[in-house]
């Protein structure tokens, strides 16, 4: 079953390109890691919400996700890595669509 894993990171506004640099190197070595499906990177667009930054990844299933947090990847998000950030993994229990065509 797959799942999607969503990490919300607070950040400074003025913080967002190295927040980006950083980011970017981590999310390139875990989509070459096995299971990795796809990613959605989102910004807020005001300054004042409490997560600047949120990832939604999909992940083809748990284990697969589990073996990616290996010593390349805790190589890259160091004790000092600098922004705070609160992931969780999910399985998806309801989707749903927009009916009909806005006017």
């Amino acid at each position: 079953m797959s799942v999607t894993f969503i990490n919300c990171f607070e950040v400074a506004p003025e913080a967002d390109t190295d927040f980006l640099e950083r980011w970017h190197k981590i999310n390139a070595y875990m989509a070459g890691q096995p299971g990795y499906q796809s990613h959605a990177l989102h910004r807020a667009l005001g300054e004042d919400a409490g997560y600047r930054f949120v990832n939604v990844v999909r992940w083809s299933n748990a284990e697969e996700f589990a073996a990616a947090q290996d010593d390349g990847f805790r190589a890259l998000v160091t004790p000092d890595y600098p922004y705070r950030f609160v992931p969780a993994l999910f399985e998806v229990i309801d989707t749903g669509a927009a009916v009909g065509g806005a006017e």
